[in-house]
């Protein structure tokens, strides 16, 4: 019975994997024929972000920066074989689409990765799926409390102590003043109109 656990698992993991650049192709496609300006949803109402985080060198840094740094984040785990290989992957694609666009190459953004299982997310783990991408990525690990109560912020549900380490996986753009411009479900995978809405963001600010 254990045996036919671990291969279906190891099997969904592999189909998940292997679908998620096809998901976000079609996704793209559908999204490009809708003219809605508005493909995220407003976060401004909710209260700007702050918290303490721990980097993979055990540093502890205050965000939002002083620096006028806009930010994707997403709070997830490593192991994850759901929402977060295809979150990862699209901040991976959003990274790569902005370092070749003439008016955000230059713009300071970053991509914030949250650990909601730091037990089995170790520092060398983070350090070679995340930290290594480019200078533009980070990995962060919260105090249990901080890291609940910006559960509770942006209706993550997250669930530490859960042994499936339940989340909602959404994206969220933050800008400098830590304010959420736009959240992304996990329907929501154009990185064509998230960048398109970024751009708008920064123009308008």
């Amino acid at each position: 019975m254990q045996k036919r656990q671990m291969l279906w698992a190891v099997g969904f993991i592999i189909t998940t994997v292997l679908l998620v650049p096809l998901l976000m192709v079609i996704s793209q496609q559908i999204a490009g024929r809708d003219g809605n300006p508005q493909y995220g949803i407003n976060g401004e109402r909710l209260m700007p972000l702050s918290f303490e985080w721990q980097d993979v060198a055990a540093n502890v840094h205050s965000f939002p920066t002083q620096k006028a740094q806009y930010t994707y984040l997403f709070a997830g785990f490593l192991s994850c074989s759901e929402i977060c290989p295809i979150r990862i992957q699209q901040l991976y694609q959003l990274e790569t689409a902005i370092t070749k666009d003439n008016d955000l190459s230059n713009i300071d953004i970053a991509f914030m990765f949250i650990t909601i299982d730091p037990e089995n997310d170790t520092f060398a783990i983070r350090q070679q799926m995340i930290d290594e991408r480019s200078p533009r990525f980070k990995s962060a690990a919260l105090q249990e409390s901080d890291l609940l109560s910006l559960s509770g912020r942006l209706s993550e549900n997250i669930q530490s102590h859960s042994p499936t380490n339940n989340h909602v996986g959404n994206l969220y753009l933050i800008k400098p003043n830590g304010v959420v411009a736009r959240i992304y479900t996990a329907k929501q995978l154009s990185t064509d109109k998230m960048l398109a809405e970024l751009k708008y963001d920064i123009e308008s600010s």
